[in-house]
């Protein structure tokens, strides 16, 4: 039986020039693990109008929030954590300070998943997630 996943993705932390990560990595790298039944996308006001609808066309429902995008992630993440239909959270975030929504979900028997850029990923989270999936893309130069 494939797992039900619930996908949270920090944009502004995750979706950074920088990092050079395409969504559409994050939902091939999760369809070998199971059906994603949530997929949401939290972004700033400030977003612009061509990734929401990126994130829209790619069938993720995105999240705008006028003040820090952390919140939201963790309340969306715990709708997930208490919703009996979803077995696995996948969370696109790399900071440790989402360590006790990871905690939360494991006592909750949910299975998690971190999915993030290898750039700058918080060890805890590393240490702390039932698996992880690096992206890993270099930005090629101009030829």
């Amino acid at each position: 039986m494939k797992n039900s996943i619930g996908l949270i993705v920090n944009g502004p932390n995750v979706l950074l020039k920088k990092f050079n990560v395409d969504l559409m990595d994050i939902l091939d790298a999760l369809k070998s693990l199971g059906r994603i039944v949530v997929g949401k996308v939290i972004l700033n006001h400030n977003t612009p109008s061509r990734l929401v609808k990126v994130v829209i066309e790619y069938g993720l429902e995105p999240i705008i929030v006028n003040g820090r995008a952390d919140v939201a992630v963790a309340v969306e993440a715990m709708k997930i954590i208490y919703n009996p239909r979803i077995n696995t959270l996948a969370l696109g975030v790399r900071d440790a300070h989402f360590l006790p929504l990871l905690l939360e979900a494991k006592k909750a028997g949910k299975k998690v998943i971190i999915i993030a850029p290898k750039k700058d990923l918080s060890q805890a989270l590393q240490n702390t997630t039932d698996e992880i999936i690096k992206l890993s893309h270099p930005i090629l130069p101009n030829i």
